[in-house]
């Protein structure tokens, strides 16, 4: 049988789930025995994000740049919340997401409408939308 080999157009996707992956594992080693818990609660709203938009079957690059947005949102995240005083900051993080499934939905919309002619501007695209949709929720709370 022979081995399946993912195509080099869905590399760039997967290194930027990865790292958001890995951003999740490193902000819920903190306190070792909740992991799982605080790994849940980390990653699993960017995975919801991301399978969401996957079922509308985007270009692989609006992935990549949607998931670049979630990683980086994480990460500000991180940065934000660093002292014991900050315990429920976490309660930000959560309701900020919904505003990244309506800023991944609106740029998928405007993809499907108006193709980009690049992998670049497909990236962009997802990626300033759910950068967007970010900020329009932050904004709205």
């Amino acid at each position: 049988m022979p081995l399946h080999r993912l195509p080099l157009q869905h590399l760039p996707a997967i290194i930027a789930i990865i790292l958001g992956m890995a951003l999740a594992i490193a902000r819920a080693m903190e306190p070792q025995d909740y992991f799982w818990d605080n790994f849940a609660g980390y990653w699993l709203p960017q995975a919801l994000v991301l399978g969401l938009l996957l079922l509308t079957r985007p270009a692989s690059a609006m992935v990549a740049g949607a998931a670049l947005a979630l990683a980086i949102h994480l990460l500000l995240f991180c940065l934000w919340i660093t002292t014991p005083q900050d315990a429920l900051g976490w309660i930000y993080y959560l309701l900020d997401f919904p505003g990244a499934v309506l800023g991944g939905a609106a740029a998928r919309y405007l993809a499907k409408r108006r193709p980009p002619r690049s992998a670049l501007g497909s990236g962009l695209l997802g990626f300033f939308g759910v950068a967007l949709g970010f900020l329009l929720n932050f904004k709205l709370q």
